[in-house]
Parts: structure tokens; C-alpha cells; sequence
């Protein structure tokens, strides 16, 4: 990978994780299997019926080139990576908080595919030098970090404080999302992944940004977590009653 897309910046100031060395065996395999996930990535988002709702205040700060949180469940990783890839196409910047194990590698290679830059580091064994890796790329390079907030094992759709620690840090708004399919599958996995089914209509809602305060005590930070928590929420039930009402009038027109 060139120097446009480095894994992280040598300007953040904050130190990088150790890596494993990537074999010559991976390496290759990385080479060919990437562009062929890639292919396979964007042919799937080809199939589905795109919505998105509520997203005028957030375009503005787009268009201003404004960092911000992106914060959302897990299980809509799928549905909400086509619409970072949207804004990635037109030079917005976004990253992501990838492992930096060896395995996450493949995700490195993914995101610079697309024009991304990944952040190394993980929440769950180096959770305080993760976010400020995450602070240094919003200061720095105008990145906004796309937060996971039930992170990678879950509990599902409990909002842990990472994404409101990162907003408080670096003084940009949160933009809460959600997500649902006219029709989907659920994978057995722990958070039961979402996977609209072919051709159906996949509904992104959008909140309106904001900020969190930068002084917050426990408590402070509890409430902002489940103010949070409870607006992502929010933001699901109004896709999810979109896409059925989109259901009942399929179903009207016979």
C-alpha cells in the first residue's frame, strides 16, 4: 500500500499498536482475495433498493468537510458501509478502529480500496490508546471514526461509552443511524446481523448531529450513554416502520 494509504498517520502523535509481521504467503493471498471481496462487496449493495432518510443537517457538515462520530449497532455494518462508501467517493473522510492482529490486515486492504485509511488499535484489550489514536486521526487528518457501539462481541444494542468518549475528546458531533429491509435474513450471529434479501428496499435513517459536553463525570457519561443508546434506537424504529409501510404497500398493489 502507497503512502496515500497508510494505515495510520505519523503525525497523529499517538504511538501505533504492535503488528505481526504479514507472511509473503498472506501478503499474496491479501493481493488476490481483496479486489475479488471488493467486486463481491458492491455487487451485493447493487441488489438492494437504497433509501436514505433525515440526512440534510449531516450533509451540510459534509459538505464543510466537518468530522464527525458515526455511530450505529453492529449488525448493520453491511447496509451502512454502502453509504461510507458513498461519501468516501466524494472525498469525505472516514475511518475505522481495525485489530491490529495480522487477521486485520484484511480490513486495512478492504478500507483502501475503497480510499480509507484504517486505525489500529483495539477497543476491547487497549481501550484508552484506542481512543486516542481515534482523537489524533479527527484532529489530525479530519477523519471521522465509524463506531461499532455494541462493539465486536456485543452485548447487542448496548451502547458502550466509546463513541461518546471519542465525540468528548475531540469536540465533534455524533450522527446517530439506523437501518432496516422491506425483507432480510438474520445470521445466527450475536448480533444478528442484517442481510436484506435481494432486490429489496433498505431504509438508512439519519439523526441530526450533536455535541456532548467536554467535562462529564460518571454519571455525565452514563447519561450521555444512554441518550445515545436510546436515539439509535429511536432512529431503528423509524426505518423499521418505514420499511413496513413500504411492505403493506407492495402488498396493496397485489
Amino acid at each position: 500500500m502507497n503512502d496515500s494509504n497508510r494505515t495510520d498517520a505519523s503525525s497523529s502523535g499517538a504511538a501505533r499498536p504492535p503488528q505481526r509481521k504479514v507472511s509473503a504467503i498472506r501478503r499474496l493471498a491479501l493481493a488476490v482475495f481483496t479486489p475479488i471481496f471488493v467486486l463481491l462487496l458492491k455487487s451485493i449493495w447493487a441488489v438492494f433498493r437504497f433509501e436514505v432518510q433525515g440526512e440534510e443537517r449531516f450533509r451540510e457538515l459534509v459538505a464543510e468537510k466537518q468530522p464527525v462520530v458515526f455511530a450505529f449497532w453492529h449488525e448493520g455494518l453491511l447496509v451502512l458501509c454502502w453509504y461510507m462508501a458513498e461519501l468516501l467517493a466524494i472525498g469525505y473522510r472516514l475511518t475505522f478502529l481495525i485489530s491490529p492482529s495480522v487477521d486485520g490486515e484484511f480490513g486495512v486492504q478492504i478500507l483502501a480500496r475503497f480510499g480509507s485509511r484504517a486505525v489500529r488499535g483495539s477497543a476491547r484489550r487497549s481501550g484508552a490508546a484506542a481512543l486516542r489514536r481515534l482523537n489524533a486521526t479527527i484532529r489530525d487528518e479530519r477523519q471521522s471514526p465509524c463506531i461499532t457501539l455494541d462493539g465486536s462481541k456485543g452485548p447487542r444494542r448496548y451502547c458502550k461509552p466509546g463513541a461518546i468518549m471519542v465525540a468528548r475528546m475531540a469536540g465533534v458531533p455524533i450522527v446517530p443511524f439506523g437501518f432496516a429491509a422491506r425483507k432480510a435474513w438474520r445470521l445466527p450471529t450475536w448480533d444478528r446481523h442484517l442481510i436484506p434479501r435481494p432486490f429489496s428496499k433498505v431504509v438508512i435513517t439519519v439523526g441530526d448531529p450533536y455535541t456532548v459536553p467536554r467535562a462529564m463525570d460518571a454519571d455525565a457519561v452514563e447519561h450521555w450513554r444512554s441518550d445515545l443508546e436510546q436515539r439509535v434506537n429511536n432512529l431503528m424504529a423509524a426505518a423499521e416502520a418505514s420499511a413496513l409501510n413500504q411492505r403493506k404497500a407492495d402488498v396493496a398493489a397485489g
